[in-house]
């Protein structure tokens, strides 16, 4: 699923734009630890044109800015490729409860090409596989 899925996902009304309470229930699916305030300042920043509402365009851009700063921090060595070993070690920095050989499994399941990285388009889909 991208970016653009999830948006049209949570358009509810079709309206091609994300009010903040679509954008709230679009957040707190990924972002569950982030209190309404932070969700309600993460919109307000992504509300690049300031209509109090999120197009295609501002949410994708925002998303995929941050998946891209995802991925450089869990891609330890700076290779352009994420093992499970830097996923682990990332998701242990995060404070993520996870094991060896549970991020081995999502790195399997995700890595479509079968070289044991993940690419960042395979990173992007493992992120959204779960929704």
């Amino acid at each position: 699923m991208s970016a653009r899925q999830i948006f049209e996902k949570f358009d509810k009304n079709k309206d091609g734009k994300l009010s903040l309470a679509e954008f709230q229930e679009a957040a707190l699916v990924f972002l569950n630890s982030f209190s309404q305030e932070e969700v309600k300042n993460m919109f307000n920043e992504m509300d690049v044109d300031g209509d109090g509402e999120l197009d295609a365009d501002e949410f994708t851009s925002c998303i995929e800015k941050m998946l891209k700063e995802v991925f450089e921090f869990c891609d330890v060595d700076g290779d352009g490729k994420i093992p499970a070993d830097e996923l682990y070690v990332s998701m242990a920095k995060l404070g993520k409860e996870c094991t060896e050989e549970s991020c081995a499994e999502k790195v399997r399941a995700a890595d479509a090409d079968g070289d044991g990285y993940l690419s960042f388009e395979e990173f992007v889909a493992m992120v959204f596989s779960d929704f």
